[in-house]
């Protein structure tokens, strides 16, 4: 048995010193073998669901703030729009004069806005343009100037252990939400926002705008799919589906506020001019616009008003805007795109992500310096943060993507390759070890595996002791860096190398096998390895960043 056990030993580390195609002469060639690419790799990729679409801000806010009224602010002043509030909705107001007076606002302040049929919310949003902000306290609407909104803090914890359930990582979720959810405005970077975590409990501090923000992600990390917006209004998706109507104009040199309004009107869209944007870019509502389209998609109009005088557009608060691109980046969105039949673990993520930073605006994403963000909290979700023309492109990419994948042939290995006999070294906790060795016989391959020394199957495993792992707690409690001044115990982990002589399909079992020992299963989710879909399983590739992006 010893004789037989050196022997064994010594072949194993002869091949893993011989070359790979010595080894596979050592097999004999299977007899007809035959490989059938469809039966060999089955596909099942998880369904991509369309709905939610958006998190809908209504369901973050007080009651009396999400209720759907219709009235025309047109010509009136702030005190107005305040009177409306206490006395037709029957809203708790306090006004904070001294904030208001600092920036130069006052009652009379003349506001010109509407609501159709729309949520209260969106008209006080709205206001922000002139400066004015405002918060929700105790049952009362807090008016006052942004810049006192934005430092008013609260503290609001959120559970998150169903999110770590679903097999998201602490850390990477304050980093996702520190990284999105207004990125200047945390402690770390000189703001006043502060995350902590106990537990499964993330404390945040920081302004009630904000606080939505962060529940609204989380909720989207719990229930996504194909792209969920964060905080968008049920307006927005309706804008989104007029982007693809078509509309024609015909504008010679015609006043560029009237042209907005004529193309709202042909759009049946609320199209607005942001005029404190374009009065601080120097940018006349009455600037001349020649531009004559016909039957062309709303998109490519808006698109070619940018060409044609250095703007851009966006939604926010159930409006689309005509604004500078300054602006724009200021008021990016977050969406949450579920990902999980293009990339299955943190390669092929990250492959992902690069191929979509290559291929929309490169040279906008925070990599290169610019100012969109991609995170993904785990493998087959993104958190992406950027302008809504950005997300559509996106959006486009991975269809053009799932497209590839479904029409594309599975890449098989082929018989020759699959028999490749390769030696493994996985260096594990000895009691692990043991038990494998005794048991990964049985699970994979079982006819594979040599029973006599003089056997000509190619499956070989031996373990060896390795150098344990030493480290140091504190007795009675189990806590490292404690207080030099309580006693300290070194602790001893055993550890041994499993090595196994075995193909490389045999090899694909085993890892997963000694990968799913050591962290578990999923419990939510697809089970890895049921298909070999995205980048790493070889159906499509795609373009790496070019040289010139990688290096900026």
């Amino acid at each position: 048995m010893i004789q037989n056990r050196t022997r064994i030993v010594m072949g194993l580390l002869i091949s893993a010193l011989l070359p790979t195609t010595t080894l596979l002469a050592q097999q004999p060639p299977a007899p007809n073998a035959q490989v059938n690419d469809q039966k060999e790799l089955q596909i099942v990729l998880p369904e991509i669901a369309d709905e939610p679409k958006a998190i809908d801000p209504s369901t973050l806010l007080p009651a009396q703030l999400v209720v759907k009224a219709t009235q025309d602010f047109s010509d009136s002043s702030l005190r107005e729009v305040v009177s409306w509030l206490q006395e037709e909705q029957n809203t708790v107001v306090l006004i904070d004069k001294n904030s208001l007076s600092e920036i130069g606002v006052s009652l009379a302040e003349p506001i010109s806005d509407r609501l159709d049929d729309a949520p209260i919310y969106l008209l006080l949003n709205r206001l922000k343009s002139m400066g004015i902000g405002w918060y929700y306290d105790d049952e009362v609407l807090y008016i006052t100037s942004l810049e006192t909104a934005d430092v008013r803090t609260t503290t609001l914890p959120y559970n998150v252990g169903k999110l770590i359930d679903a097999g998201y990582d602490l850390d990477l979720l304050v980093e996702v939400i520190t990284n999105t959810i207004a990125p200047d405005s945390w402690e770390e970077v000189g703001g006043n926002g502060a995350l902590n975590s106990l537990g499964d409990v993330l404390f945040v501090r920081h302004t009630y705008e904000q606080q939505r923000n962060v529940q609204a992600l989380l909720q989207a990390l719990a229930e996504h799919s194909r792209q969920t917006f964060l905080n968008d209004p049920p307006q927005h998706r309706g804008f989104r589906e007029q982007l693809q109507v078509n509309v024609s104009v015909d504008f010679s040199d015609t006043p560029l506020s009237t042209a907005i309004d004529e193309l709202a009107t042909n759009a049946e869209s609320d199209i607005r001019l942001d005029r404190a944007a374009l009065q601080e870019a120097r940018i006349r509502d009455r600037e001349p616009l020649t531009l004559k389209l016909s039957e062309r998609k709303l998109a490519t109009v808006l698109q070619a008003l940018s060409v044609e005088l250095g703007l851009t557009w966006i939604l926010r608060d159930g409006v689309l805007w005509i604004t500078t691109p300054e602006v724009a980046e200021i008021f990016s969105c977050t969406a949450v795109y579920d990902v999980r039949d293009l990339c299955r673990d943190k390669d092929e993520t990250r492959s992902l992500i690069e191929a979509i930073a290559a291929q929309s605006e490169p040279d906008s994403w925070a990599d290169v310096g610019g100012w969109g963000e991609i995170e993904s909290p785990k493998p087959g979700t993104l958190v992406v943060t950027h302008q809504e023309q950005v997300h559509q492109q996106v959006l486009n990419l991975l269809e053009i993507y799932r497209t590839a994948l479904r029409a594309s042939k599975p890449r098989n290995r082929g018989e020759q390759e699959s028999k490749e006999v390769l030696t493994v070294y996985y260096r594990l906790h000895s009691k692990i070890a043991d038990d494998l060795s005794e048991e990964l016989p049985f699970l994979v391959h079982p006819d594979t595996w040599q029973q006599e020394a003089n056997d000509d199957k190619p499956g070989l495993i031996v373990v060896i002791s390795s150098e344990p792992d030493f480290s140091t707690s504190i007795l009675g409690t189990g806590k490292k860096n404690a207080a030099a001044t309580q006693p300290a115990t070194a602790v001893v982990v055993e550890r041994s190398v499993l090595i196994i002589r075995q193909t490389r399909a045999a090899h694909d079992e085993i890892a997963e096998v000694v990968r799913r020992i050591k962290t578990g299963d999923n419990p939510i989710g697809f089970e890895v390895g049921k298909f070999r879909g995205g980048f790493g399983g070889g159906f499509f590739s795609i373009p790496a960043v070019p040289p010139s992006q990688s290096q900026k």
